[in-house]
């Protein structure tokens, strides 16, 4: 199951704002907030798995690491007879 992702409305106008002077600084092109929102929306839906898929990893290898940490401490522990 592919759950959307949502943005705070908040978030969501600051981006679609600097992607409307962004085109219009960088490309003299002139977008309307439907476009811009447009833009935004589907920009979200390819690079949000990315993004998503790479902090999981990053967290899988902190986990990994601390499991490290911990069965390096395990084997430090002296066996009591």
């Amino acid at each position: 199951m592919v759950k959307k992702v949502v943005i705070p409305t908040e978030e969501y106008q600051q981006l679609s704002r600097f992607i409307i002077k962004w085109f219009d600084d960088n490309h003299e092109l002139t977008l309307g907030q439907f476009e811009s929102d447009i833009f935004l929306d589907e920009l979200v839906k390819k690079i949000a798995p990315v993004l998503y898929n790479q902090g999981l990893d990053d967290a899988i290898k902190v986990a990994q690491n601390n499991m490290l940490t911990l069965e390096e401490l395990l084997d430090l522990e002296k066996i009591v007879p």
